[in-house]
């Protein structure tokens, strides 16, 4: 008889055990899509996300205009989050009333939790104030833009190599590039708009000034630049640069050969 009570409690304890490994475990680590704030579904054509940078303990994402940065500490265990020093960049858009519900909330987050969707975040009485779904990652990212890029053709027009190649390298983890029309070199930076990861645009663009050969492809090169707002990877690997709607500007290959740097 005692050998079978001994079995049942087993049983019952391997049971509770197993119950409580099955708790859904939360990884909030990457970037959520917010599908809801305090139970209202957002409707707006640029969903805000919230990114949570585990390893640094930080926090960043869009509130549905500006975007927002701040701390985060996480308990794991406990499911609780700590939001601090969040703050916004301050542009003025035509409708701030979402990303004035999405601040708001913020300020109350204490916990999170599993769903089938996704994650919610809570405030200290359990009330739901984000409903947050995994944001998919995009097939390509700037991050593929790394590296030395030599440009093949400007409109319909092939570029012809008069003096120097021209070319354009990124360095995506400073955010800036460096090359050359065909004479001059250039140098600046490029920006991004977090909420579409193929959009890009140059900035702060400097340039030497001599006179050479290739001066008349250098301008038109030059133009292009100007003109570009977006990416996008071809079948053959060669990248087309983009204006604002969406025409080829641009196109270039990756430089597998010797550095153009150099």
């Amino acid at each position: 008889m005692n050998k079978v009570f001994l079995s049942v409690l087993l049983g019952t304890t391997f049971l509770c055990s197993c119950g409580t490994q099955n708790k859904s475990v939360v990884d909030l680590a990457g970037e959520w899509n917010i599908i809801t704030v305090e139970g209202q579904k957002v409707s707006s054509e640029e969903i805000p996300f919230l990114g949570f940078d585990v390893k640094e303990n930080r926090m960043y994402g869009n509130a549905g205009c500006n975007n927002i940065m701040g701390s985060v500490a996480l308990n794991s265990k406990k499911g609780s989050i700590e939001l601090s020093n969040v703050g916004a960049t301050r542009r003025m858009c035509p409708d701030m009333k979402l990303e004035d519900k999405v601040l708001n909330a913020l300020e109350k987050v204490k916990s999170y939790k599993a769903t089938k969707k996704g994650v919610e975040l809570t405030d200290a009485e359990g009330k739901v104030l984000f409903g947050l779904e995994k944001k998919q990652a995009p097939a390509v990212t700037v991050a593929d833009l790394n590296g030395e890029w030599i440009i093949t053709t400007v409109g319909d027009k092939a570029v012809e190599v008069v003096e120097k190649t021209p070319f354009i390298a990124f360095n995506v983890e400073e955010k800036k590039v460096h090359g050359t029309g065909g004479c001059n070199i250039f140098n600046g930076g490029f920006i991004q708009d977090t909420k579409n990861p193929t959009a890009l645009r140059f900035s702060q663009m400097a340039l030497t000034r001599m006179a050479g050969p290739g001066m008349k492809n250098e301008g038109i090169i030059l133009s292009a630049l100007e003109k570009v707002r977006s990416f996008a990877f071809n079948a053959d690997g060669t990248v087309s640069m983009n204006d604002r709607n969406n025409k080829t500007v641009f196109v270039m290959k990756k430089n597998t050969g010797k550095s153009l740097s150099e």
